[in-house]
């Protein structure tokens, strides 16, 4: 039986309900793959180096300035 627009109210809510927790998933999957893209160049960084002591050095603020933005958002800076 279809109510029609008596549940539209409810129904809208339902989907904004949703919305929200896809939303909040998206972001920790976002923070999760600035982790893995962080970790991938770390470990380049350092198989180039040979060690990872430069990186070291550069942690926690003076990594490159396209690096700086993903280790941040892994980290929750």
């Amino acid at each position: 039986m279809e109510e029609g627009p008596s549940t539209y109210a409810d129904r809208k809510a339902m989907f904004e309900a949703r919305k929200a927790a896809v939303e909040d998933e998206m972001k920790q999957l976002e923070k999760t793959l600035d982790m893995l893209k962080f970790k991938c160049w770390y470990y380049e960084k350092a198989m180039e180096d040979g060690n990872e002591d430069g990186i070291h050095a550069m942690l926690p603020d003076n990594l490159p300035p396209e690096i700086q933005p993903i280790y941040d958002n892994s980290y929750d800076r």
